[in-house]
């Protein structure tokens, strides 16, 4: 249901009036909030000597003294008594004092630079540091710096030889690891070409999202592992042997399609001799077979083709010769052009302090042999904030009051030092129980 009410201005006036040696001054100040959608006014008698939370500034939802963080837009603290002063406290948020985790690894917050490095280990590299809030500015943090020799996705490879009993399919692909080398991560998307085999597109790609085939020199040579490409292929050339042979009245030769429960897309020359189907031998590889499958060439499809008259079905079972998994594929050697030097590890080894969420911390390009400098983001789980609060505290005389507004609360730069904020604000009578006034202003901003 919407809200019935609506957001209106909040007016305030201070009147000041003295006369001093007979001259008469009078001031009067006024200033309009505007768009204001809750009053909390209250009167509450404090015992004496007890500290009391007024109320906080600092909440997520409103609730009891509590009030939504940065909508306060104006407060007012009266003492009601006539004889006795009344001490307000002001309580900020701890100070952003931000000690980086040591051991903590910051390579996923690698946002630029990093990739042209000199392959080493470096110990202790330090970092300068730009903030969100430009008079927070972290510092004394170093890293621990390992550079690794990386493929550049996207780079085509070679095969040699050539590829020969892979799976099928024109565009057929196939997403494999490879092995070999020095490295580690290192795959390849294979897209086999229908029309000629033995010319498959090769391409590095990232194993997984995010992730580097790093470690790797130049001159490596890598593999495709038997079977990446396909299992179950049909071995060319090879003969399957008969476990039933029709007669048939015609001497002829025809290719013909042949399948198996997992197998399929493989050819067989088909020959009769001597009034009988003599063999049958495998012309195209086909993929997914098994050895000890039935392949079934039934009496009607030897009709349909051209063999005469057929006493029946043709059956044959696949020996460890009639079937295997692609072989394995020696790459070309890793060239300059196919190859990156990037960070694969960023460890704080000393936290430093003053650090917070967002802030950006680089390494100079030239402390790692590369021409740009590396920088990272950092976050929540960097870093620790367990500084101290800061406090300010003042007397409010018998029936004074204590006014203070802010356009935001959360980020009023409390006690001078940008980026602690005003959380608490707390009462305390100094000799005996009195009765205390306070009036919050605030917006809707939930």
């Amino acid at each position: 249901m919407a809200s019935i009410l609506t957001p209106s201005a909040f007016q305030i006036k201070i009147k000041e009036e003295h006369v001093v040696k007979g001259v008469k001054t009078l001031n009067e100040t006024y200033f309009t909030l505007g768009n204001i959608t809750n009053v909390d006014r209250r009167i509450v008698t404090i015992p004496a000597q007890t500290p009391i939370d007024l109320f906080n500034v600092n909440g997520v939802n409103p609730s009891n003294g509590t009030f939504p963080s940065s909508s306060m837009k104006y407060a007012r603290i009266t003492n009601l008594d006539t004889t006795s002063s009344l001490a307000v406290s002001f309580t900020s948020s701890r100070s952003p004092d931000g000690i980086g985790i040591v051991g903590t690894n910051i390579t996923s917050s690698l946002i630029s630079g990093g990739k042209n490095g000199a392959i080493g280990f470096y110990t202790a590299v330090a970092t300068t540091a730009s903030g969100a809030d430009p008079l927070i500015t972290g510092s004394g943090m170093t890293l621990d710096i390992t550079i690794s020799g990386s493929l550049k996705a996207g780079e085509d490879l070679v095969p040699n030889p050539n590829i020969f009993n892979c799976g099928i399919g024109n565009g057929w692909t196939f997403n494999t690891h490879l092995e070999g080398g020095t490295g580690t991560g290192a795959s390849a998307s294979v897209v086999i070409n229908n029309t000629d085999l033995s010319k498959p597109t090769i391409q590095l790609y990232p194993e997984t999202t995010g992730t580097k085939a790093y470690g790797y020199v130049i001159g490596d040579i890598l593999t495709i592992p038997e079977g990446a490409l396909g299992v179950g292929q049909l071995v060319s050339g090879s003969i399957i042997p008969n476990t039933s042979i029709p007669t048939v009245t015609n001497n002829v030769e025809y290719a013909i399609p042949i399948h198996t429960t997992t197998g399929y897309a493989a050819v067989a020359l088909v020959k009769s001799l001597g009034g009988v189907i003599s063999t049958v031998t495998i012309d195209y590889i086909g993929t997914g077979f098994q050895t000890g499958q039935i392949v079934t060439i039934t009496q009607q499809e030897l009709i349909n083709q051209g063999y005469g008259t057929v006493s029946g079905d043709w059956t044959g079972t696949l020996g460890a010769g009639n079937v295997q998994n692609s072989s394995a594929v020696t790459l070309s050697a890793i060239t300059a052009g196919k190859f990156e030097s990037v960070i694969t590890d960023a460890t704080i080894a000393s936290g430093g302090s003053g650090y917070e969420v967002g802030e950006q911390v680089s390494i100079p390009g030239n402390a790692i042999g590369d021409a740009q400098d590396a920088i990272f983001t950092l976050t929540l789980n960097d870093f620790t904030e367990n500084g101290a609060r800061s406090y300010w505290t003042m007397n409010v005389l018998p029936t004074s009051s204590l006014m203070f507004s802010s356009p935001q609360v959360t980020g009023s730069h409390f006690n001078g030092f940008f980026g602690q904020d005003l959380e608490f604000v707390s009462v305390y009578a100094e000799t005996e129980r009195m009765d205390i006034e306070y009036v919050v202003v605030n917006s809707d901003n939930v």
